[in-house]
């Protein structure tokens, strides 16, 4: 043991040893440091469209479904194009492999209207939100509005660098989209002259890596709760390259069984809205949308009256003239920006004046298409199917239930606005054991 540490009060015993035992060093004398400056940078939100985690929160998808979002997505807006135009909707998927490499190329064409070119170049900034639906209240697909955003996105989370091409009425828009460190998203958009096909075609380069992604489910679910759709799915080496109309040789073809719009009427997204399926909020996000989309494109001005005929059940003369005799001193939506509080009087009013739509303005499916979509699909021995309708504070409701029992096993499939859900599909290998 050392001679010091057996003393008393050790630490007097030598100049050597103190400063060790009574924890100080000597000061060294040093410059002063310059205080950091920081810098207030500002950072991008637009990255959220391309981070696994922020794409899990705004699609409500875990990234294994992630492919099936852009499909879904994708063929909805294909749908509601065709129903705008008055067309009965065709659509086509093509998915081609890639043999180097865990991905593939996803096409989806259709017989609508085609992407507009202002439309595209809209959807490229992504601090906006790029929708005809959104804003709107209306038993409608897809108001997320965001989805060609996650359809760009969702690929460069996952890993794919190769562009998404859209060809639309005579244009040829090859985007691609890069992310630096600092979360900055880059956009490289070309646009070019083609020959002018109808409808919108969209490429799309995938993973096929774990994802939980079933063309001919999808295929098979936009059929059944949609009897004026026909949908053709295409794999293989030829199926980017498939044209409309559809081919029995190509694919599995899913015709429609139903004649649009003659025979069969859904509610359609060119139908007019109801003030009974908003809220105050929703009315009052409405008018100020239509008031900042007026600003940066010079848009119209609409007149009160204007405005409110496109409500379903106040839109004739004698009734949009009743609701603007309740607000004299507003002539065009702009006079709501010094007058908010008169929302509420045009709310209440258009309500009063207007009854609430029955159940009727949704249409169904129907029997018949059920039945038709189970024997070609499983082969039917027993069929049951039922109808209820109901009006719940001014919202209409219309559920449908169709039961089979099969010769060949069966799926459950479900849906909503004449969409597959998103939802875990059963089977019976999924199913309980009894």
């Amino acid at each position: 043991m050392p001679s010091w540490l057996s003393r008393g009060n050790g630490m007097t015993r030598s100049k050597e040893l103190s400063p060790m035992v009574s924890g100080t060093l000597p000061r060294r004398a040093t410059a002063t440091a310059a205080p950091l400056q920081r810098t207030t940078f500002e950072m991008s939100r637009a990255a959220e469209y391309f981070t696994v985690r922020e794409l899990q929160t705004l699609t409500g998808q875990q990234q294994q479904r992630f492919v099936s979002v852009i499909l879904k997505e994708l063929l909805d807006n294909a749908i509601d194009a065709a129903e705008t135009a008055g067309v009965a909707p065709v659509l086509h998927v093509g998915w081609v492999p890639d043999p180097d490499a865990p991905q593939a190329q996803l096409t989806i064409m259709d017989n609508g209207p085609g992407l507009p070119r202002d439309t595209v170049r809209r959807i490229l900034n992504f601090t906006t939100r790029t929708s005809d639906k959104a804003v709107y209240r209306a038993p409608t697909r897809g108001a997320q509005g965001n989805a060609l955003k996650t359809v760009l996105g969702i690929p460069w989370a996952l890993g794919v660098r190769a562009p998404l091409v859209i060809e639309a009425q005579g244009r040829r828009h090859v985007i691609t989209v890069s992310v630096d460190p600092a979360g900055n998203v880059h956009v490289d958009h070309t646009d070019t002259a083609i020959a002018r096909q109808p409808g919108t075609r969209i490429t799309v380069t995938v993973p096929t890596e774990d994802q939980d992604c079933d063309l001919t489910q999808w295929g098979r679910g936009f059929a059944v709760f949609n009897p004026h759709v026909s949908v053709q799915i295409c794999q293989g080496e030829h199926a980017g390259l498939a044209c409309l109309p559809p081919d029995d040789g190509c694919g599995d073809l899913y015709q429609s069984t139903a004649a649009f719009p003659d025979a069969w009427r859904k509610c359609l997204p060119t139908d007019l809205t109801s003030a009974w399926w908003y809220s105050e909020d929703d009315l009052t996000r409405l008018i100020f949308s239509h008031l900042g989309a007026r600003k940066p494109r010079g848009g119209q001005d609409l007149l009160l009256r204007e405005f409110v005929k496109q409500f379903r059940n106040v839109s004739r003369n004698a009734q949009a003239q009743a609701v603007c005799a309740a607000l004299p001193g507003i002539r065009h939506l702009s006079d709501f920006a010094a007058h908010p509080e008169q929302v509420a009087v045009l709310y209440a009013q258009m309500r009063e004046t207007g009854k609430p739509p029955s159940p009727d303005v949704l249409g169904k499916v129907g029997e018949s298409h059920f039945r038709q979509c189970f024997e070609r699909w499983y082969g039917v021995t027993r069929f049951w199917y039922d109808v209820r309708k109901d009006l719940h504070d001014g919202i209409p409701c219309v559920v449908e239930v169709a039961m089979a029992e099969t010769a060949e096993g069966g799926d459950l499939w479900t849906g909503i606005n004449f969409s597959p859900t998103l939802g875990i599909r059963l089977t019976r290998d999924t199913l309980p054991p009894q």
